[in-house]
């Protein structure tokens, strides 16, 4: 687990540089990731691990051998699907040692602003993540969850006042927005690590340091500024 936390990206950090001194001649994004690769700063590729995660996507693999476990993404409206409407969130788990007896965390992204909620759980059984999900539902504007079609989500479609889709099987782009979070997040809880002596403070601060960070794609404002225009709106 990180000790420090990280609020930029190279990106956003370029922008509000900009920003707030319009008298610089700054260089742009692309040229600071040369810069970078070239060894020309103190910062290396190794610390930006979305820079060194990024690979050649290889053509996927299309199996049919898994049952939709219930209401299928195909059902989802327009609405959510284009992102017009606020509440309407994807859920998943980031797993630490696959061993038994570790503990998960539950994350929960709302697609139209990517803000981002995040549980430490002590194990992915479907009535634990229930339980938790319940809970979310009771603090925060949650309309509608998309999943995967993972057992740990059998139980999802129980959810009283929510609207529950699930994605094809393997097809984890169909929730684009928490597998990006997720990687995200692998910053600060990396694979293969447990996630048992991880504190919900730690938690809390690695999401929340993600939920304040500008980015690109929300025209450098951050999750946690449009999530509550949204919530008044």
């Amino acid at each position: 687990m990180k000790a420090k936390i990280r609020l930029h990206s190279v990106d956003s950090f370029v922008q509000t540089y900009k920003a707030n001194h319009p008298e610089e001649v700054v260089p742009s994004t692309k040229t600071i990731y040369r810069y970078i690769k070239e060894g020309l700063l103190v910062i290396k590729p190794i610390d930006l691990p979305k820079m060194v995660s990024i690979r050649k996507r290889s053509k996927p693999v299309i199996k049919t051998n898994k049952k939709t476990l219930g209401q299928s993404i195909e059902e989802r409206p327009e609405c959510i699907n284009d992102r017009s409407e606020f509440g309407h969130w994807e859920i998943d788990l980031v797993l630490g040692k696959k061993t038994k007896g570790e503990a998960v965390v539950l994350t929960l992204v709302e697609r139209q602003t990517r803000y981002a909620l995040g549980v430490k759980l002590e194990d992915k059984q479907s009535h634990t993540i229930n339980c938790a999900v319940k809970q979310l539902t009771s603090q925060y504007p949650i309309a509608s969850i998309t999943a995967d079609n993972g057992s740990e989500f059998s139980l999802l479609s129980d959810l009283e006042a929510v609207d529950v889709y699930f994605a094809h099987p393997y097809s984890s782009h169909e929730r684009g927005t928490n597998e990006n979070f997720n990687g995200l997040l692998r910053e600060y809880i990396p694979k293969g690590n447990s996630f048992n002596s991880l504190t919900s403070e730690e938690l809390d601060n690695y999401i929340t340091a993600i939920n304040e960070r500008p980015r690109r794609l929300l025209q450098y404002q951050s999750s946690k500024f449009l999530f509550g225009i949204a919530q008044i709106a």
